[in-house]
């Protein structure tokens, strides 16, 4: 069985532990433990909390500790739709050291989601600060800096927080919560020294993407916010807010960051097309960026290309807007370039069904007749067919030559019933749809 929930399959009770009829709760009086060993991938030890209410877990007295040892040692908490601090008595296994986590839910998700929660250490020997074993989807600590390993800068400890039903259970959110973090750290030398060289108040949360294999924060010698959190220096970085759900996190010093070259990349439908966007917050002899869109997720074609800052250790936006849409869901990868040549794929985000028409005008009637007036930015022959709402094509194919500046023309089809049409106008390269009622 993947969820396992009794002393023989790893979960340790220590203390008085008790279960609250009212609501379910899980309470833990007076520094008791419960302690969650022995998990693997596929045959995870796991303690569910079936409360979606954030006091699912309830603390009294001198307080209560959860211990994990490993990334597949879950607390699994049922949240579904419930927001509130949702807090799990996290507590290091070496010493006690109480190191709880909040993730603040300030939205409701939709569906039956969960958080599965762990956290563990790492490093463990005299002098060790290399991070190792890496959480399963972690494939380096090279630094921002260039170093080939900037482990001295992170805490020796990971954390797990994953929305993504891990346990497959089933239970999935059709839309995610918003949420931000407070982790909280061991102060200890074992955890923070030892071998590593970062500074309590510098620490802030980074993330790892697998999409590009990249760690996310802010950049180098920035300020303690946002995605990074605020460290107070004795043991907690609060308010960590990232753009999305990512499961594996540490804490580095964001004076020297684990590689955090891109922070986000997006696209968003806008009336002038898709806008691509994307955050880098640091860069290292930087060339400039390609951005490529795909329809199939196989084959990527090239839309645009944007110089980029060079070198820079702070946050610095770009943005391309990708006039040619298409009325499917559309894939944008980014790609980047080092002046010597050399590039490396950055991330891939997707965005559903939009109509970009760059300032295309159209009038039409049950006649077939079809007005079509465009301020076009450049000349061109361009192929117009007519597509009916779900995309499906229902005329031939007519060419027509665009010159640079005001254009209008005409076109006939058989006569058109009731409805809505798009009206797809396209040479290759450059993609429009313009959408049209027939009323």
């Amino acid at each position: 069985m993947r969820m396992r929930l009794s002393y023989t399959i790893g979960i340790v009770l220590l203390g008085t532990i008790s279960a609250f009829a009212q609501n379910n709760a899980l309470v833990i009086n007076d520094n008791a433990f419960l302690v969650i060993n022995g998990g693997t991938s596929g045959d995870e030890a796991v303690l569910v909390v079936n409360q979606s209410n954030a006091n699912g877990i309830v603390t009294q007295g001198t307080g209560g500790n959860i211990v994990t040892f490993g990334e597949f040692d879950y607390v699994k908490w049922n949240v579904q739709t419930g927001t509130g601090a949702y807090t799990v008595p996290f507590t290091t296994d070496v010493a006690a050291v109480k190191i709880p986590l909040t993730v603040n839910l300030t939205s409701a998700g939709t569906g039956t989601g969960y958080m599965a929660m762990s956290t563990w250490d790492v490093s463990t020997g005299a002098g060790q600060y290399d991070n190792t074993p890496w959480a399963s989807e972690v494939t380096h600590m090279a630094g921002a800096n260039g170093s080939a390993d900037n482990s001295e800068y992170a805490v020796d400890r990971f954390w797990v927080i994953d929305v993504d039903d891990p346990l497959g259970t089933g239970e999935t959110y059709s839309a995610l919560p918003v949420k931000s973090i407070d982790f909280s750290y061991n102060t200890a030398l074992a955890e923070v020294a030892d071998g590593n060289a970062l500074s309590l108040g510098n620490l802030g949360g980074q993330y790892f993407n697998p999409v590009g294999e990249l760690w996310h924060g802010a950049g180098a010698g920035g300020s303690a916010s946002g995605i990074w959190g605020i460290d107070n220096g004795t043991g907690l970085v609060s308010g960590v807010t990232p753009p999305s759900w990512y499961r594996t996190w540490t804490l580095a010093d964001y004076m020297s960051p684990l590689p955090v070259e891109l922070n986000f990349f997006e696209a968003d439908c806008r009336e002038k097309g898709v806008v691509v966007s994307w955050q880098t917050a640091s860069e290292q002899n930087s060339s400039h960026f390609e951005i490529y869109k795909s329809f199939d997720g196989v084959e990527f074609t090239l839309v645009g290309s944007i110089p980029s800052a060079g070198n820079s250790t702070n946050n610095i936006d770009y943005s391309f807007v990708d006039e040619s849409v298409n009325v499917a869901d559309v894939i944008y990868k980014l790609v980047q370039y080092d002046n010597d040549g050399t590039s490396v794929e950055m991330a891939i985000t997707t965005e559903g069904a939009c109509i970009g028409d760059a300032g295309i005008s159209v009038y039409g009637d049950m006649n077939g007749d079809v007005v079509v007036t465009w301020n076009a930015s450049e000349a061109g022959d361009y192929e117009i067919v007519l597509l009916d709402a779900l995309g499906k094509q229902v005329s031939g194919a007519s060419l027509v030559n665009i010159v640079n500046g005001f254009n209008q023309f005409e076109l006939k089809y058989d006569q058109l019933a009731f409805g809505s049409y798009l009206l797809q106008i396209s040479n290759g390269e450059r993609f429009f749809v313009k959408k049209m009622v027939i009323k």
